[in-house]
């Protein structure tokens, strides 16, 4: 499972629709609460595509919460903004993202940085 965490609904619902044609199973998740209430209630996802600017927790907090959690560190995450200054990417990367894409992405680009991201982590599948 795949989690996608972005408030705008077209975004999510274009993130998500792709992920699943694609072959990966995928919920899109509106705010760091709805994140919070998921990684309690459900399994743990394979990956988290995390858009920066969210209402209320923003994603490099949530980020910065994810990798001191012990139970949630190891899950890689994948930054997906319009803030695509350098300053953004490097902040993002240090706190423990494995990729960062800057918004407007194309859905094919985000499927192949998916597929990097868990080759990388050794979760890939055939």
């Amino acid at each position: 499972m795949i989690f996608c965490v972005e408030d705008d609904a077209a975004i999510r619902e274009i993130e998500t629709y792709t992920l699943q044609a694609t072959g990966y199973e995928a919920k899109g998740l509106e705010d760091g609460g709805a994140l919070w209430n998921a990684l309690e209630t459900e399994a743990l996802p394979e990956l988290i595509l995390l858009d920066v600017m969210l209402p209320g927790e923003d994603g490099v907090s949530l980020l910065r919460r994810l990798k001191d959690s012990a139970r949630t560190k190891d899950i890689p995450v994948i930054m997906a903004t319009a803030r695509g200054m350098e300053y953004d990417k490097i902040q993002s990367l240090d706190l423990g993202a494995d990729d960062y894409l800057v918004k407007p992405f194309g859905m094919m680009e985000m499927v192949a940085r998916v597929r990097a991201v868990l080759r990388r982590c050794g979760t890939e599948r055939n």
